[in-house]
Order: C-alpha cells, then sequence, then structure tokens
C-alpha cells in the first residue's frame, strides 16, 4: 500500500501525525511565500516565545524537516522541546509559486538567486514573526545547505539581523565551495556563465518537474529496479551511507524534492565553485557587473560584519560541504562561533535529513546547543 505522505501536502503530514498546524504568508517584493509552522507540541499548551525558522536547501521545501516521521523529524523533536517551529518556503517552490503581480511563467518571475532571499524574504519572514508573536519573542534561524548560504549573506548584507536574532545553526554549511567532491563539480565552468546558460536553458525555472529530469524522480518505486538508480544516484552527490539510508522513505523523500528554484539560483552556486574560495555576489560578467555593482568583478560578501552567535556542523562523508571549506569558514567567523563533528564517518550531505540516527547522531546536539543559547537569555 503507498504511503500517504507520497501525495500530501506539508500541513496534511504534519496535522496527520497529530501535530497542529499553521500556514502563514508573507509578501516580498511580490512573492507570497508560504510558511508552515507547528506552533507548540503535540500535547497541546500555550505557545512558547522560543521560536525556531528552519530553512530547507536547494530543490526542496519545508517537507525537509518533517518527512523522516515524528521519532525523527527535527521539526517535530523541536515542538516537542518546547519551541515554535516556523518552516519556511523559498519564492518559486511549489508552496511559494505565486506573486502578487507576476505570471509564474515569465522570466521577471524566475529572475532570482539566494541573494534575493537573504536581502529580502528572510527579513521579511522574521519581521512577520516578531511583529505576530510580540514582545519577548527569542529567534533562532537553523539553516541547512542552501538553507545557511542564506543565513551567512542576510548576516552580511542586512547586518541588523546580528542583533535581532538570538543564534544560527549551520547545517552543512554552504559557502565556500573551492574543495567539494561530488561529481557535480565537473559540469560548474559550464553552468557559471550566464550567457552559456541562458542559451542552452533560458532564464526561466530549473529543472521543473514536466521536464526530463524533472520526471525521473516519479520512476523511484521502493521495490523497482529504479530504486537502486535513484539510491546511488544520491549516493553519487551527496555521499555515500547505506547503513543511515531508509529505503522505504526514498518514494516519499522524492517527491517531496524538486520542488522549483530559478535558473539564476542555480548558476550562482555553480559560480561558487568556480570561484576559488570566495564567497560573492552573482556575476554577470564584467560589463553588467560595471552597470550594477561599478565594478568588473562582483562583491564578495563582507563576513566580518557578521557577529551572531553561530554554530556549524559538518561531516567528514559530506562531498558538498567539506571540511576544508568549512573550516575556512569557521576561520572567518566571530569567535565565539562553534564548530561540531558529526561522530558518523560516513553521514553525508542529506543524513541531516533523513538518517535512520538522526536522534542520536544530530538532534540530540542542536537541543544541547540551543538550551545553552537559551539558558543565557
Amino acid at each position: 500500500m503507498e504511503n500517504p505522505d507520497i501525495v500530501l501536502s506539508v500541513p496534511s503530514i504534519i496535522i496527520r501525525n497529530g501535530y497542529p498546524c499553521e500556514t502563514h504568508i508573507v509578501m516580498s517584493q511580490g512573492y507570497l511565500l508560504n510558511i508552515h509552522r507547528i506552533p507548540r507540541s503535540k500535547n497541546g499548551g500555550g505557545i512558547p516565545k522560543k521560536t525556531i525558522i528552519l530553512h530547507h536547501g536547494l530543490f526542496a521545501s519545508s517537507a525537509d524537516w518533517i518527512l523522516n516521521g515524528p521519532e525523527k523529524s527535527l521539526a517535530y523533536i523541536l515542538a516537542d522541546a518546547g519551541y515554535d517551529v516556523w518552516m519556511p518556503n523559498i519564492r518559486g517552490n511549489k508552496y511559494s509559486r505565486e506573486h502578487a503581480w507576476l505570471k509564474t511563467n515569465s522570466k521577471s518571475f524566475w529572475n532570482f538567486s539566494w541573494h534575493d532571499v537573504a536581502v529580502y524574504d528572510v527579513p521579511a519572514i522574521i519581521d512577520y514573526i516578531l511583529k505576530e508573536k510580540g514582545e519577548g519573542t527569542k529567534v533562532t534561524y537553523i539553516g541547512h545547505s542552501m538553507g545557511t548560504t542564506i543565513l551567512f549573506a542576510m548576516l552580511t548584507m542586512r547586518p541588523e539581523y546580528n542583533d535581532i536574532l538570538t543564534a544560527g545553526f549551520a547545517l552543512a554549511p554552504v559557502v565556500f565551495l573551492s574543495d567539494i567532491k561530488t561529481p557535480i563539480k565537473s559540469l560548474s565552468k559550464v553552468a557559471s556563465n550566464v550567457a552559456q546558460m541562458e542559451m542552452l536553458y533560458g532564464s526561466y525555472e530549473f529543472i521543473p518537474k514536466n521536464s526530463v529530469l524533472g520526471k525521473m524522480t516519479k520512476s523511484c518505486d521502493v521495490d523497482g529496479r529504479d530504486a537502486a538508480v535513484c539510491k546511488n544516484l544520491l549516493f553519487y552527490i551527496c555521499g555515500y551511507n547505506e547503513k543511515q539510508f531508509n529505503k522505504t522513505l526514498l518514494p516519499i523523500f522524492l517527491s517531496h524534492i524538486g520542488t522549483g528554484t530559478s535558473w539564476k539560483t542555480a548558476v550562482h552556486f555553480a559560480q561558487e565553485v568556480v570561484a576559488g574560495g570566495k564567497f560573492q555576489q552573482f556575476d554577470y560578467g564584467s560589463d553588467l557587473n560595471l552597470r550594477v555593482y561599478g565594478n568588473e568583478a562582483p562583491p564578495e560578501y563582507d563576513l566580518d560584519k557578521i557577529k551572531l552567535p553561530l554554530t556549524l556542523f559538518w561531516a567528514e562523508n559530506d562531498l558538498l560541504s567539506s571540511e576544508a571549506d568549512v573550516k575556512d569558514l569557521y576561520k572567518r567567523l566571530p569567535p565565539t562561533t562553534q564548530i561540531y563533528k558529526i561522530s558518523d564517518p560516513d553521514f553525508n550531505h542529506l543524513d541531516y535529513l533523513w538518517a535512520i540516527d538522526a536522534p542520536t547522531l544530530l538532534t540530540d546536539k542542536i537541543l544541547f546547543y540551543l538550551e545553552q543559547v537559551y539558558s543565557t537569555l
């Protein structure tokens, strides 16, 4: 029998598991952003002032934080531990595809990268939460992969949020990408060229669900031959870890992944790979850079502006967030920054979301560091 979570929406899955769920809509630059909220624990009670924003990664959605089930998913565990959990959806994904005046099939709608999310969307979401909850609200941001990229870009471009947020947790930080081990590194030189990507692909959605690649995710049957292919493809990109892989979760995960992003977001990440250890804004090419930035090269994000207490989580077998790149980032952050290495040497980029032993390998440590943060307030 097919698991209902394959077809259910995030709010429906949360409610099916016995938790309260709310959907809030925040408008940013005309984009109508859906935020899914678990305001309290399964057992009820008042809404806590301790508030967590969980921000997903690339090609993902708020589903990342709940698909591993009530016993293992971070969102449920945080709610039961006494936190008010808010899960944004990036502009352009399946939950945030509406705009006040732009059509979804227009080039203008898809003309954004994670930079725009960092500068406009996440600040708007934080402001909304603080206004909604009122005085005494303490907000901590937890991001995975691209969710961490957005955090660091926001703290440099909107430095006032260093004082507004309580703390930031970066799961598999993606800031410097000079040492990534994944095979997609070889594609980055081509993908980083804006003119080439526009010519080959167009300035629209990147890998939409109705494309050939988008349809591939639907072909993975848990009992079929395609399941092994899909599993190994994920391992090939993110790191091999068979013992933490729950094969029954694969069709559920794949039905929720690939929820929509822009070509510009993908190009921006490719540019970070070829930038040689720089964390910089979008590179339009020297001529257009001169018009946009007043310089032929795109400006780097100034990490010296970051003052927020941070905790970095990294893993040896994460092909997209390498030890060298994470430690390079750590050296450039405030002395208050903490760093934690996952004890499992095979832990990979996706294990943060769906590892069988996620509670003991990761979540317990997150709860420990959160307790440290809130005990000092």
